[in-house]
Order: structure tokens, then sequence, then C-alpha cells
């Protein structure tokens, strides 16, 4: 019983130290220098839950390079997307901004759900 306790108390103590990397909104993440990666979805979108889980991870390890955005098409912040870029249908995708929200680059479904792929795709847009 103590060493459940023990390895419990370990555990907690592990977990708690990991600080939650949270997603920044648009509006945020534009007035920042760091470059974006904007996850475009919808609630509906194919494969959303792999694609999320890989953006999340990535997010947790290039949150000190890249300000990582998760806009629904349904959120408040999509009407403050849509004055600069129209949302196209073929959700989920990631789009890559440098500039005060300037999109460069996109990144499709079928690489988001490579979590290889999509952090090497982070990689070269950053060198």
């Amino acid at each position: 019983m103590k060493k459940i306790l023990l390895m419990l108390m370990a555990i907690f103590t592990v977990a708690s130290s990991v600080q939650a990397v949270k997603a920044a909104t648009y509006a945020e993440a534009v007035k920042d220098s760091k470059p974006m990666a904007i996850l475009v979805y919808a609630s509906w979108a194919d494969n959303l839950d792999a694609i999320s889980k890989n953006f999340t991870e990535l997010q947790q390890q290039n949150g000190d390079t890249f300000n990582f955005v998760m806009l629904d098409i349904a959120s408040a912040d999509t009407k403050e997307f849509n004055k600069k870029y129209y949302i196209y249908p073929n959700l989920p995708y990631v789009l890559l901004s440098r500039e005060n929200g300037k999109i460069t680059r996109n990144i499709l479904s079928d690489c988001l759900q490579d979590k290889a792929c999509f952090s090497q795709r982070l990689n070269l847009f950053i060198n």
C-alpha cells in the first residue's frame, strides 16, 4: 500500500509540474512576432481527433517557436480571420504565417494526420 501511495504521489508531482500549453486566439497571435500555425477546423471534419492530437503534441514541443491557434469555423475568431482570409471547404488544414498574420504556407489534412510529416513541415517553415 505504501508503494502504491508513493507511486501515485510521484505521478501527481510529475503531472502537476507539466504545464499545459494553451492555444492562443487568432487576435492574440497576430500581435506576437512568432510565426503562427493555425488549425482551421469544424467539429464535423474527418480525422479531427487524430489531427488535433498531433497539433496539441506539436504545440507542447514547439510552443516557444510558434503561436498555435485552433480556429473553429463556428467561433468568434472566425469573423476577424475572414476579414483577411477565406476559409476553404476542405477542412481541417493548417495555415502557416510569419508576418502579422500573412499566410504563406498551408498543410493539408493527409500530412496533419502523420505527426512526422506535420513536424517536418513546421521545421522547414522556420528554417
